[in-house]
């Protein structure tokens, strides 16, 4: 990277030390690259001493010259005392820890440049004119002044600007602190659908959506305040008439004495790279939402008894932990129905297993079919099946289990002769009580149904109390 960019103009006519000012250009466009690229302050630190150096060596050919030159020995002291408070200020910047923080290195490299500029177009010049011929150390057309070389160099760096920008691919535009736009390269004036000679009268803010608009101008105003360089992405009304989205880099500028000198700022388009993530973040959706049915499916099979299509013990176990909470907390009854169809090993035996399949899906349709949707039917294991019933006392729930074994009842299937039987029994979940236990109540008025006969339902109270009367 150029920081610095010779030119002819400013050439003092000794070669010798022409070509060393060429030198010390060429260092400080490397320390420049080195900085301003993220190198390490070992390298940098190196730079700086091969400038020092240099810079030595070059002070002590031009003295030798100055030496020749007919100048008064205070010009020439003046001269010498330039040099030796330039190698020590190098000198003192080599010490620093800290070259590589922005704001530390733009005020070495401002010094080094603006140091070299005056003393080339300053010192160096007067003793090439000293060394000239009497007539032609006054004689305006020997040279060109110190101003006309300085606006010679800034028309030559501009005009390098200019050309650099106006074929860059990216999107430029400058602004003096007034915010108008005194400068747009082809880029931008294309993008927008602008002639040449347009982009310094028009309303660069008609051009941005209406919805960033504000966004924009505070994101400008931040950037100026805490004067640092930041992004941003906005909407910009193509030539088209289209809105694409651009990615802008802004960079507010400031002079030496801290005054704002305006902006200057780089966009390229990025519209195909915001549809992408458009499209990548539907993918991701659609992929979420997927996955999600796909988890909720496989959670609803894990719960599902694939024989039946009604619950299954895992379903049980978690609803019943919910109602016992429920229960607990809100102080209502909650019953529990065991029921297991009588002899179906001989309906197994005598018609088969499919047969036997198609027995308990009948039954498991039954039950559903005859409670609340808000109770549960799950299959137990084998020919037992369990139903919760919320806030449902045990002489509703005697009423429930009957309803159901009679609907049980009425099961017929053509392959098969005879009906269907089955015995239930009925508990209610007790304060304190633990879920096995509550199950278990329930289990043992089934046993006790399966003892007495068959066919019927038993509370638990009551076979608790039948077995009392039985143990005195």
């Amino acid at each position: 990277m150029e920081f610095f960019y010779w030119n002819a103009s400013f050439e003092i006519g000794i070669p010798l030390i022409d070509e060393q000012h060429r030198k010390l250009v060429d260092l400080i466009n490397s320390l420049a690259t080195a900085i301003s690229e993220g190198g390490r302050l070992p390298h940098v630190e190196a730079l700086i001493g091969e400038l020092t150096d240099y810079a030595a060596q070059h002070f002590e050919d031009e003295e030798q010259i100055m030496a020749d030159a007919p100048l008064s020995e205070s010009e020439k002291e003046r001269h010498r005392k330039s040099h030796r408070g330039f190698v020590d200020k190098v000198r003192e910047i080599a010490k620093r820890d800290d070259l590589l923080r922005a704001d530390v290195s733009e005020q070495v490299l401002e010094f080094l440049v603006t140091w070299l500029v005056s003393h080339i177009l300053g010192s160096d010049r007067k003793i090439s004119q000293a060394l000239k011929a009497e007539q032609d150390a006054h004689d305006p057309a020997a040279g060109p002044s110190v101003e006309q070389v300085l606006i010679a160099a800034l028309g030559e760096t501009e005009r390098r600007f200019r050309l650099v920008s106006d074929y860059a691919p990216a999107m430029i535009w400058v602004c003096d602190p007034k915010g108008t736009r005194g400068y747009a390269n082809r880029a931008w004036s294309s993008f927008v659908g602008l002639e040449d000679g347009e982009a310094q009268d028009c309303d660069w803010c008609a051009y941005v959506h209406p919805d960033d608009r504000d966004a924009y101008h505070d994101r400008i105003g931040t950037l100026v305040a805490v004067r640092g360089s930041g992004e941003i992405e906005y909407r910009l009304r193509r030539s088209d008439g289209d809105w694409c989205w651009v990615l802008e880099r802004i960079l507010p500028r400031w002079d030496s004495a801290g005054t704002f000198m305006g902006l200057i700022a780089s966009a390229v388009d990025i519209t195909a790279i915001k549809r992408s993530e458009e499209m990548l973040s539907l993918a991701n959706r659609e992929l979420e939402a997927e996955v999600a049915r796909r988890t909720a499916e496989l959670e609803r099979l894990m719960q599902t008894d694939p024989l039946t299509g009604i619950g299954n013990r895992r379903l049980l176990g978690e609803r019943l932990g919910s109602a016992i909470e429920r229960a607990g907390r809100d102080g209502t009854a909650l019953t529990a129905v065991f029921i297991d169809l009588d002899h179906f090993k001989r309906i197994n035996d005598a018609f088969g297993h499919p047969i036997g399949d198609r027995v308990l899906a009948r039954v498991a349709g039954v039950l559903r079919a005859n409670v609340s949707r808000h109770d549960t039917v799950a299959r137990y294991g084998g020919e037992e099946f369990v139903i919760l019933l919320d806030e449902c006392g045990l002489d509703d729930a005697y009423r429930v289990a009957e309803r159901l074994r009679a609907a049980i009842g009425r099961i017929r299937l053509r392959e098969m002769d005879g009906t269907v039987s089955a015995s239930a029994g009925v508990a209610q979940w007790r304060p304190g009580q633990s879920s096995d236990g509550f199950l278990a109540a329930a289990d043992k008025a089934l046993y006790r149904a399966k003892k007495t006969g068959r066919d019927r339902t038993v509370v638990a109270e009551a076979e608790a109390e039948a077995e009392t009367a039985e143990a005195a």
